[in-house]
């Protein structure tokens, strides 16, 4: 049985770091959470911090591109010390799992999931959908 998580739940207090690096190590259940709840609350906490859905994409594209290293090397991937300290503790919580090409595409799937999912909420609140 599936357990349904409030989005209040999921806003706070929801080990994003923590699904991540099972996400991506594991097919599956924690691979579905990942896309699932882990995104929802990840597109939360970065909407706390005002992370928009451009400089996540940017980074999704980045990873894909250069891997878990070159991103970690990035001194700001998003703009603000809180958001970036944010940033960082996914892309560490990514690398955990091991530097490998589809792990790093699937991250960067993730990513560009997260950013969807602001953009959704933002045109939702605009009243555009």
């Amino acid at each position: 049985m599936t357990t349904i998580r409030p989005d209040a739940e999921l806003m706070t207090g929801y080990d994003v770091e923590a699904a991540i690096t099972r996400g991506l190590l594991i097919d599956g259940s924690p691979r579905r959470v990942l896309f699932t709840e882990a995104a929802i609350a990840a597109s939360y906490q970065a909407e706390a911090l005002l992370i928009g859905p451009y400089p996540l994409g940017f980074l999704a594209r980045y990873v894909r591109a250069g891997g878990f290293t070159a991103a970690l090397d990035l001194p700001e991937p998003v703009t603000g010390r809180e958001a970036g300290e944010l940033v960082h503790g996914w892309l560490r919580a990514a690398a955990a799992a091991g530097a490998d090409v589809q792990r790093e595409v699937l991250f960067a799937r993730w990513l560009a999931s997260v950013a969807l999912l602001i953009t959704l909420r933002r045109r939702v609140r605009e009243g555009g959908i």
